[in-house]
């Protein structure tokens, strides 16, 4: 999985200077607007399967986060995600034992690239912070912009982390941000 990660981060780079070179005879290059910052709210889906209490179901957890995005060109992107969860949980470990998570705080950087007008993946690495046990997380994910007048924009997005020897996570959001 982390062999694939990195391929797939280091094409990006390659993919973003073919795009970037196509597009710059372009006219809306004069407004391009390099750096977006976004707050964030979603809400994480954790399986069941993961959790301590087989009988519970499939877990909510809201999170809120903001997102500070840099554009190198119109196609490529890193974003850097900072997000907090407002649930505390109980997860199980591979010998059953039961592991509590309360209000982690996660952050990751992604690289992004845009495959359709506005519609992008991303992918990347980070660290979810929590005071019994920290983890490593990969993230990959979908997302798509849309202008709502002027400089705002509005994201859903959808994305799939995989956290360390612990768990997995979907989580589907809406981000509103604003390009300077």
């Amino acid at each position: 999985m982390k062999k694939l990660l990195l391929q797939v981060l280091l094409i990006f780079p390659i993919l973003g200077f073919a795009q970037e070179h196509s597009n710059s005879s372009n006219a809306h290059h004069e407004d391009f607007k390099k750096i977006k910052i976004s707050f964030a709210f979603a809400q994480a889906y954790i399986p069941s399967h993961h959790l301590h209490d087989e009988s519970e179901s499939a877990q909510l957890i809201p999170t809120n986060g903001i997102d500070f995005q840099y554009n190198f060109n119109h196609k490529l992107f890193a974003k850097w995600t900072n997000e907090l969860e407002f649930l505390t949980y109980n997860l199980k470990n591979d010998e059953g034992e039961k592991r509590v998570r309360e209000n982690a705080f996660l952050s990751t950087v992604t690289l992004g690239y845009e495959l359709y007008d506005k519609f992008a993946i991303i992918a990347g690495v980070g660290y979810e912070f929590e005071k019994s046990k920290d983890l490593t997380v990969c993230r990959l994910g979908a997302e798509y912009s849309f202008s709502i007048g002027g400089n705002w924009e509005l994201s859903p997005e959808l994305l799939y982390d995989i956290k360390e020897d612990s768990h997995t996570a979907i989580t589907w959001g809406l981000a509103i941000g604003i390009r300077i």
